[in-house]
C-alpha cells in the first residue's frame, strides 16, 4: 500500500494513528493464541488447566493478554550451547 503524505501534520497524524491502533490491542482470543503457538484448541485448554498460561474469563469468553502469551513463549526458549 502506498501512501502520500504532503505535510508534517499529516505525517504525525498517521504515526499517531498507527501507534494507537497497535497499542490498543491488548487481549487475544483462543484462536489467535492457537495461531501464535501453532497448537490445537485442546492444547490451549491443557495450558489453562495446568496454569501454564494466564487467562481471563468472563462467562464463556476467554481472553489472553499478549504479554502473558509472549512470556509463556519466552519461558520455553532453549539456549544454544
Amino acid at each position: 500500500m502506498n501512501v502520500f503524505i504532503s505535510t508534517k501534520e499529516e505525517f504525525e497524524g498517521a504515526i499517531y494513528k498507527a501507534i494507537r491502533e497497535a497499542t490498543k490491542r491488548q487481549w487475544l482470543t483462543t484462536n489467535e493464541v492457537m495461531e501464535m503457538l501453532q497448537c490445537s484448541r485442546r492444547h490451549i485448554q491443557y495450558l489453562r488447566d495446568s496454569r501454564q498460561i494466564q487467562f481471563s474469563q468472563n462467562g464463556r469468553t476467554i481472553r489472553y493478554k499478549i504479554e502473558d502469551v509472549e512470556a509463556f513463549l519466552n519461558g520455553r526458549k532453549v539456549n544454544k550451547n
